[in-house]
């Protein structure tokens, strides 16, 4: 290896200053060595670890005490849903979101970590032929759909985007937006040292949500496919979900450890790690569809300056010369409400400019795409008029999926992996050599879902009979 490109990588792992984005794509990027990665995962938890809020006291001070721990959260939770329910059947409106376009900002805002989800628990599958981890793996291939591209996690959350042509406006998301997608994938190549800050922050992640339930049921609501929030309610019960996975599986793992205190302790800021970064709850708090639509606009601005008539004029200056300077467009927008152009707070199709980009005679149709529209027009309506339903049909969810699952690339990959897994007489060799398909950067492609298809088959054989 070159020594640029030796330093290089030191300085990606020692650096405690990159930004989260940066750490997220270290993680994601397949040409890093996994020892790389477990470096860097020590240094940056490490620092994680010592700007942790440690006063959290309602933790369980033993492991006997984690299930009625998380019984009890959990009952508190659905007390609350069935509160929120009431509250809605007695006519109330929804909560979190007003409008299709709240849940879309929504959606592409927690993203970065949707985008990693369960990642953390593939740091424990090189210990899969220890008992001890046994159903840490177990949650972990079913975080990956047992191999299913229709209940792979991070597949569903990336065909939603796509499908409601969200994916671009995740890609301009301001950095600590990546902050806990950094913590997760850290913890998937952390060292053994943070085996119980791993097992803590599954702890953590498989409580019930009040959140989750109601992001549940007002997308459905909306017309927005819920399948992957669905999911994580259904097999996150405690009855026989990851819930009561997790909790067993941290009793079997704390009889390795003599010091029981001390395991506590470490549980105790796995679980803690959760709370780093923005939250759904923050994020949906801050939801703010005229910030969006002004970040559009400047956007269009970049191309759009150079693009129109000049003899069009709005209080003496042409549209070129209002979009050419990022601090006019608000300016523009605001002549545009005085002039009549954009008429707030009732239905769009009064407003020229809605007409200007929405009817396929208008001068300005297709330059804002579909999404883009949508908070738009929720914006122009206000929250009080717009009753716009997401116009993408489930089905066409399901549909694209499938017809997004091939990939010329990854076919020779996967064809010498078939070869290599059949001629093999060895389980135990099948597996090892499956295992890092399972990586968070891949178990969602073709190759990797074939590959937790198998490890399923070896291991876990009474849960691919669900597929049977």
């Amino acid at each position: 290896m070159p020594t640029a490109v030796k330093e290089r990588i030191l300085n990606l792992i020692t650096d405690a200053h990159q930004k989260y984005f940066e750490i997220t794509q270290f993680f994601l990027d397949p040409s890093m060595s996994r020892s790389a990665k477990e470096l860097k995962a020590y240094h940056f938890l490490e620092n994680e670890i010592l700007h942790l809020d440690s006063d959290f006291s309602d933790f369980p001070t033993n492991v006997d005490q984690l299930a009625v721990w998380m019984q009890k959260q959990n009952k508190t939770q659905c007390l609350h849903y069935k509160e929120y329910l009431e509250r809605r059947e007695n006519g109330s409106a929804r909560e979190f979101f007003g409008t299709t376009s709240k849940a879309y900002e929504f959606l592409y805002k927690v993203a970065p970590t949707k985008r990693v989800d369960g990642a953390w628990l593939y740091s424990f599958t090189q210990y899969w032929n220890d008992p001890a981890f046994r159903d840490f793996i177990q949650i972990y291939v079913e975080e990956l759909g047992l191999g299913s591209s229709q209940s792979n996690h991070v597949k569903l959350f990336n065909k939603l985007l796509l499908s409601l042509g969200l994916h671009q406006f995740s890609m301009n998301l301001p950095d600590e937006y990546y902050h806990q997608s950094a913590i997760q994938l850290a913890l998937a190549y952390a060292p053994s040292d943070f085996i119980p800050e791993i097992a803590g922050f599954n702890f953590g992640y498989e409580q019930l949500p009040l959140h989750l339930l109601i992001t549940n049921y007002e997308l459905k609501e909306l017309g927005i496919d819920s399948k992957y929030f669905n999911l994580h309610i259904t097999i996150d019960n405690f009855d026989n979900g990851h819930a009561q996975l997790a909790t067993n599986a941290i009793k079997c793992l704390a009889k390795r450890y003599p010091n029981q205190s001390e395991f506590i302790r470490k549980l105790k800021i796995g679980f803690l790690l959760n709370n780093r970064g923005i939250s759904s709850v923050q994020i949906i708090k801050n939801l703010n569809t005229e910030r969006v639509v002004l970040d559009i606009f400047k956007s269009k601005a970049l191309v759009g300056k150079h693009m129109h008539n000049e003899k069009c004029k709005f209080n003496n200056k042409s549209v070129n010369s209002w979009l050419s300077e990022e601090d006019q467009v608000e300016e523009f927008i605001i002549e545009l409400i005085k002039i009549g152009w954009i008429t707030l707070n009732e239905d769009p199709e009064r407003s020229r400019f809605w007409k200007l980009i929405n009817e396929e005679d208008g001068k300005m149709f297709g330059v804002f795409s579909a999404a883009e529209k949508t908070f738009i027009y929720d914006w122009i309506a206000g929250a009080n008029l717009s009753r716009r339903i997401n116009p993408v049909n489930s089905e066409y969810i399901k549909n694209f999926i499938e017809l997004n699952d091939f990939s010329y690339l990854s076919e020779k990959e996967l064809s010498l992996l078939q070869q290599q897994i059949q001629i093999s007489t060895n389980t135990g060799h099948k597996i090892s050599k499956l295992m890092p398909y399972l990586a968070p950067h891949q178990h969602h492609q073709e190759i990797g879902l074939w590959a937790t298809q198998k490890v399923v088959e070896y291991i876990f054989p009474f849960l691919g009979s669900n597929f049977k």
